[in-house]
């Protein structure tokens, strides 16, 4: 079973270390960024289960880190380190959108308490594995610029759909827009939609 991954943001060396170490002998894989962009990258090449950050760091801002996470990945736990150990900064973290907060200087076993929490939540709310790999495909495409890939998947998976109720009624129009629950008029019209699209690329390939 892998182990689930951490993201841990603090321009400190000492609390990377400190914070890596006690989160990996809690059975955590850890990978670590001393600031906010090398976090992005980090974030791109794989979503961690759990992402934490101190919110004083130069550059780019933990608070600023979470608000482009959390736009990019809004499933993301997050927590923040601060050293505004009170009320107010626990009723601000969570509504910035901060799963929680670690007060500095802060407690290890609390840290590692939060991240299984987080974890926790998070599997409860964890995608299936189809949907999760769809996710994970639109999220690639979209930040690199492709905005088109949404309507794309869309068609691509009504496609599928269509071909498996198709094979299952045996080529029973009716049949099959009654699996998918369309009218047959519907079926025929999304059939006729993707001939002449197909038609017409084909004809701009030749």
């Amino acid at each position: 079973m892998d182990k689930p991954l951490v993201l841990l943001v603090d321009d400190d060396s000492s609390i990377r270390w400190v914070l890596s170490k006690a989160l990996s002998n809690a059975g955590f894989k850890v990978v670590a960024a001393d600031n906010g962009q090398d976090a992005l990258h980090l974030l791109a090449k794989e979503l961690p289960k759990v992402m934490i950050t101190d919110v004083q760091m130069p550059g780019m801002s933990g608070l600023e880190l979470m608000e482009t996470a959390k736009n990019r990945y809004p499933q993301l736990p997050i927590v923040i380190i601060t050293a505004n150990a009170n009320t107010h900064m626990a009723i601000e973290s969570h509504q910035i959108g901060a799963f929680d907060y670690l007060p500095k200087p802060f407690d290890l076993n609390q840290a590692v308490s939060i991240c299984q929490k987080a974890i926790a939540d998070d599997s409860e709310k964890q995608l299936p594995p189809w949907q999760e790999q769809i996710n994970k495909t639109l999220m690639a495409e979209y930040h690199q610029g492709n905005q088109i890939i949404f309507a794309k998947i869309q068609t691509e998976f009504e496609q599928f759909m269509v071909k498996q109720a198709l094979e299952l009624s045996q080529g029973h129009k009716q049949k099959a827009a009654k699996l998918l629950g369309w009218g047959r008029n519907t079926l025929t019209r999304k059939l006729q939609s993707w001939q002449l699209n197909d038609n017409s690329t084909k004809e701009d390939k030749s």
